[in-house]
């Protein structure tokens, strides 16, 4: 992924940084219970154990901080599964190749490919991530779906903390070190779908819109007092229109 030259508005005005999330924003998965099981059986394999990771709530969770959990109770540490984190992406990418060889294993989710279409086309924006899988996975994810292209500059992954409160500074520093200009957290508005990208925002000082296109609704998520809620992604002029505002 290239920053283009003509990043920026024309005027001198640095561009606005929108980091998606992932899960339930830009994707759904089709077949949710077989890539679960599929984990499970991996963890077992790597670990001899997949712990209690059958009870992890995994919405808006870093990786490091599902497995983790997970694994603990079975005395097995972050150190250690930092140590073999390299082991673990490989595995997870080996099972959407497995499971794409039977069918999509992802769908896009309402007005994600038209909105990133209106961006791209849109010198004022940047577009990156900001998400809980870690780094390989997330673009084996992209590319099953055909729109990790659209990613302009690396952003921040699962594999880069454990807390997603870590990960806007850590989007931020890689995002303005290849532009070659410091931006204030004023400039990046993160795009999410559960409570944790709205409280990530929040902690880092970037804008945020929730997007209800999750497991939560607009009204659950409209609580949490982010800059702009939406039902999902669809009528890219009036989400780029909003993205430029707020």
């Amino acid at each position: 992924m290239t920053i283009p030259q003509s990043i920026g508005t024309g005027n001198g005005a640095l561009p606005r940084v929108i980091l998606f999330d992932i899960d339930g924003t830009l994707i759904r998965p089709a077949r949710r219970g077989q890539y679960r099981e599929l984990i499970n059986q991996m963890l077992i394999g790597m670990f001899g154990t997949c712990g209690r990771i059958s009870e992890v709530d995994f919405g808006g969770r870093t990786d490091l901080a599902i497995y983790r959990e997970a694994l603990e109770c079975e005395g097995i540490t972050v150190d250690e599964i930092r140590r073999r984190l390299g082991e673990l992406e490989a595995g997870m990418v080996a099972i959407l190749e497995q499971l794409s060889t039977e069918g999509d294993v992802f769908q896009l989710c309402p007005g994600v490919r038209e909105l990133l279409d209106a961006l791209s086309d849109d010198s004022r924006f940047v577009t990156s991530l900001l998400t809980g899988n870690v780094e390989k996975l997330a673009e084996a994810k992209l590319r099953l779906v055909h729109i990790w292209d659209y990613f302009e500059s690396r952003g921040a992954f699962g594999s880069d903390a454990i807390e997603r409160d870590h990960l806007p500074a850590i989007a931020a520093a890689r995002v303005s070190e290849q532009l070659g200009v410091p931006l204030p957290p004023e400039k990046f508005v993160i795009v999410g779908d559960t409570p944790r990208d709205v409280s990530c925002a929040r902690h880092f000082g970037a804008r945020v819109v929730a997007v209800a296109s999750g497991f939560h609704s607009a009204e659950q998520l409209a609580r949490l007092k982010p800059d702009a809620v939406l039902p999902n992604l669809t009528g890219a002029r009036d989400v780029v229109n909003l993205l430029a505002s707020i």
